[in-house]
């Protein structure tokens, strides 16, 4: 590879990535995020579909970089994660006959917009399977243009990776599946059998929800485990997926109705309303004239090559169909990073072939526009940068230690529960207390498990007006109040 050639490789990468992790935050989030800081790094089970790459991935990085909190460390990978994506964008441009410095703005403007920029600096199964993604689309693009073999075989290698982080990955498959016939060689038989049994292979991590349950229940790892009709604990063992029925609901994600959304996406009726999302995404994302400019590179690149941005377009935008109907998603934005992400090829696509004066004045005037572009969403956010002293879920942890004994159980909502877990079970600021993430407080079953350990419930006082059975008992602070269940 020519010096300047890797430079910009290397800036596509470095840079994004360097961005990402000073902005990481320190301190526990809530929700998803803290689960997903603190389940890798005790290698335990997560709210559905498990992500088993990810979380053993991220097993192996929070204990081998030992640098400051666990969840800094899962925030960092997750940068990483996404500036690997950035770098696949990059490649994937220059198949598409970007220049190296258009290419390397297209890639900068894509790292900072908003959707990418925030969920590149947080723990996040998506950024991996985005990452996975892309990479194999880069790898597919090569095998359609004229690469080796290996590069088909990769491609699917990649995409059982990308599935096996997050689901949503599934989607660029079946781009694949039409580039394979849509390309100017058929793959021989023999690397198509290869291929999928890589995929398969990869797939396979899926086994460590199941063998790793049963590792959990065996060694009575889960605190939870002790609590009559608990189930399996948040964190160490989520659906109990050692058992049939547990399993079942942690692979489908059944008890968040994920199949019958998953069925309805091939309904061709849906088809507008992702098309309106991927325009509208790209507009709010990128800006207006970007916008423009990226739907001309549309037509650029289809000149250029039409089955391979036929593939690359399939694969970036046929989950939005998802997206656009799946209700139980109150963060959408990380089900279409890769819609953004097309935009870096597409935009590479514009650069002119020509070395005359007219043509080097328009690629002059695009490296301005992108950089302006990126310069301008990095300017827009630095609030990321900033961090408050314990924000996120550290502040619930802190509030909630000195009214909460070591022993006792705690119960709320997902919201804070996933922050109460990480201190209880990740990093020990919270040590002792058992941690119960449940919506429907069923208070006669609290006051089973009362019977042998004190028993707390944290809401929010403006959802609810009373708990029967309960006593109020401290006010942390006008949106969480903290009951005693009675024995």
């Amino acid at each position: 590879m020519k010096p300047g050639r890797l430079i910009a490789a290397l800036a596509a990468f470095a840079v994004p990535a360097a961005v990402y992790v000073a902005s990481a935050s320190p301190e526990p989030g809530a929700w998803d995020t803290a689960e997903l800081q603190g389940v890798p790094y005790i290698l335990g089970i997560s709210h559905p579909t498990g992500f088993p790459f990810y979380v053993l991935t991220g097993y192996a990085w929070s204990h081998v970089i030992a640098l400051g909190s666990i969840a800094w460390r899962m925030n960092v990978m997750s940068g990483f994660a996404m500036g690997a994506a950035c770098v696949a964008a990059y490649g994937t441009a220059l198949e598409f006959g970007a220049s190296l410095v258009v290419a390397l703005s297209a890639t900068l403007a894509f790292a900072f917009t908003q959707d990418v920029w925030a969920h590149a600096s947080r723990a996040e199964a998506q950024d991996l399977a985005v990452a996975c993604a892309a990479l194999a689309i880069l790898a597919f693009v090569r095998w359609m243009r004229g690469g080796a073999a290996i590069w088909f075989a990769a491609a699917f290698a990649l995409a059982g990776l990308g599935m096996a982080a997050h689901p949503n990955a599934l989607w660029i498959l079946p781009a694949f599946i039409l580039g394979a016939e849509l390309a100017r060689r058929r793959p021989p038989l023999r690397l198509v059998a290869v291929s999928a049994a890589l995929a398969v292979a990869a797939l396979s991590l899926y086994l460590y929800l199941p063998l790793r349950s049963q590792y959990v229940a065996t060694h009575a790892l889960d605190p939870a485990a002790v609590l009559p009709g608990a189930g399996g604990g948040i964190f160490w063992n989520y659906n109990d997926p050692r058992t049939v029925h547990g399993l079942a609901r942690e692979l489908t994600g059944s008890e968040f109705q994920t199949p019958r959304y998953l069925l309805a996406s091939f309904n061709p009726l849906h088809v507008a309303g992702a098309l309106g999302a991927f325009v509208g995404g790209l507009n709010e994302q990128y800006g207006t004239i970007a916008m423009l400019l990226i739907l001309v590179g549309l037509f650029a690149a289809a000149r250029r090559d039409w089955r391979s941005t036929l593939v690359v377009v399939a694969a970036c935008t046929t989950g939005l169909v998802f997206s656009v109907i799946y209700p139980n998603e109150s963060d959408i934005g990380r089900y279409r990073m890769l819609a953004s992400w097309v935009a870096v090829p597409l935009l590479g696509a514009l650069t002119p072939h020509s070395k005359q004066l007219p043509a080097t004045i328009w690629q002059v005037a695009l490296v301005l526009f992108l950089t302006f572009v990126a310069g301008s969403s990095l300017e827009r956010h630095r609030n990321y940068f900033h961090h408050a002293p314990a924000e996120g879920g550290r502040w619930v942890i802190r509030a909630v230690r000195p009214w909460v004994p070591s022993g006792s159980v705690i119960v709320t909502s997902w919201l804070d529960a996933t922050s109460l877990a990480y201190g209880a079970y990740a990093d020990g600021s919270l040590s002792g207390r058992i941690i119960v993430s449940d919506d429907k407080l069923d208070i006669a079953r609290y006051r089973v498990w009362a019977r042998n350990r004190r028993v707390f419930v944290l809401v929010n006082p403006h959802d609810t007006g009373g708990l029967g059975g309960a006593s109020d008992y401290a006010k942390l602070d006008d949106w969480h109040e903290l009951y005693e269940v009675e024995r």
